[in-house]
């Protein structure tokens, strides 16, 4: 049996600065489909670099960061608006009104409707 050693990839100053133009790119692009071999060529790092720096800086993969990026974008327009939940999950970038509120409840233990009505009250 072989078991290949991984070696952590190890992550510059100069890498810092492209992760926190990834998490700019993400915070404006956060309605786009955005996968690691994307994101790794608009900011100049490879996915390796790029996935150890995103985790190294936030604690999470790009998925989950995704993730929380669009969920807090929804929280918000939950709070400030009257938009259906539909226009919500769109405006919040997922893909479709259920993957959203299953999303969320996992998350946050409510739904979007849930979340919606404490605050009003």
């Amino acid at each position: 049996m072989h078991c290949k050693i991984v070696k952590p990839t190890r992550v510059s100053v100069a890498d810092f600065r492209c992760i926190d133009h990834a998490l700019d790119y993400i915070n404006l692009h956060y309605t786009e489909k955005i996968s690691a071999d994307q994101l790794s060529m608009e900011v100049g790092l490879s996915k390796e670099k790029l996935q150890a720096g995103l985790r190294a800086r936030t604690g999470r993969t790009l998925a989950k960061h995704l993730r929380i990026v669009r969920l807090e974008k929804a929280k918000d327009l939950l709070a400030n608006t009257n938009d259906p939940i539909k226009s919500v999950a769109d405006a919040a970038g997922f893909v479709n009104e259920s993957h959203f509120c299953k999303v969320f409840k996992q998350i946050y233990f409510m739904s979007p409707i849930q979340y919606r009505f404490l605050q009003v009250y």
